[in-house]
C-alpha cells in the first residue's frame, strides 16, 4: 500500500468508524461497512451494507468499486445495479474523468458513493431520482456526447473518433473534421476533451456509435 493510500484510508476509518478494513491484498484494500440513510431534518430512513474495494496499484488514479451487499436494491438496469451487487455511480466518461484527476477515498465517498444510496431512497419514495435519470448501455453514451460534448450526429461522432484512435488529426490550421471551419476555431476543443477518456474507452464508444449506425441501415 502506498503511503498516500495508507493515509487516505487511516482518514477515512477515522471519519467514518462503522467502516473497518476487511481484507487487505496486494492488489486491492477491501473496507466493508453500513451508510445510515437521514434526511435534513434528522430522520432515519434506512441502511446499507455497503463494500468498498479500493484498487491499489496506481492509487489516487483509480475508481473504488462499490457493492451493496445487504441486498435490498433490486437487481435491476432501472435502479444501476449489477447483478453481484456493483453500484454504477456514475456515467464511465464522468468517473474516468476522476481517475485522471485522482481521487480522494472521503470526497468519493460523499460525492459519489452516498448519493447513490441517498438516491435509491428518493427513488423508493418519490418515483424518480433527484436530480433525473440517465438513460442506460448506449442511450446514456448518447446522451453524454449530446449534453457534455455538443456531439449528436453518430456520422460526425464516428469521424471524430476514428481520427482520434488512428492518431490521425488535422493540424490547427487545417480543415476540421466536420469541414466547416479550421481545426483550432472548431471541434479542437471537443477532440481534447474525448482524448482524456484514453485510448480504450474511445475505441469502445466507436463500436458502439458504429453498431448503432449499421443497424439503423
Amino acid at each position: 500500500m502506498n503511503r498516500r493510500l495508507s493515509k487516505d484510508i487511516e482518514a477515512f476509518l477515522d471519519k467514518y468508524p462503522i467502516f473497518f478494513l476487511a481484507e487487505e491484498t496486494e492488489t486491492a484494500i477491501t473496507l466493508d461497512g453500513k451508510i445510515d440513510i437521514i434526511d435534513v431534518d434528522g430522520n432515519y430512513w434506512d441502511s446499507y451494507d455497503v463494500r468498498i474495494k479500493v484498487p491499489t496499484i496506481k492509487y489516487p488514479n483509480i475508481i473504488p468499486e462499490v457493492y451493496e451487499i445487504s441486498t435490498k436494491i433490486k437487481r435491476e438496469q432501472d435502479w444501476h445495479i449489477a447483478e453481484d451487487g456493483a453500484c454504477c455511480l456514475d456515467i464511465t466518461h464522468q468517473l474516468l474523468l476522476l481517475k485522471n484527476i485522482g481521487i480522494d477515498l472521503i470526497s468519493f465517498y460523499q460525492n459519489k458513493i452516498y448519493p447513490f444510496f441517498t438516491n435509491h431512497q428518493y427513488k423508493l419514495q418519490t418515483g424518480n431520482y433527484a436530480n433525473g435519470d440517465y438513460p442506460h448501455e448506449f442511450d446514456g453514451v448518447k446522451y453524454y456526447y449530446a449534453k457534455e460534448l455538443n456531439l449528436i450526429e453518430s456520422e460526425l461522432i464516428i469521424k471524430i473518433l476514428k481520427q482520434i484512435t488512428t492518431s490521425k488529426l488535422p493540424k490547427k490550421e487545417a480543415m476540421c473534421i466536420c469541414g466547416q471551419s479550421k481545426f483550432k476555431h472548431c471541434h479542437l476543443s471537443t477532440v481534447t476533451k474525448l482524448i482524456q477518456f484514453g485510448q480504450h474507452q474511445l475505441k469502445v464508444d466507436l463500436a458502439l456509435f458504429e453498431l448503432d449506425t449499421n443497424k439503423k441501415k
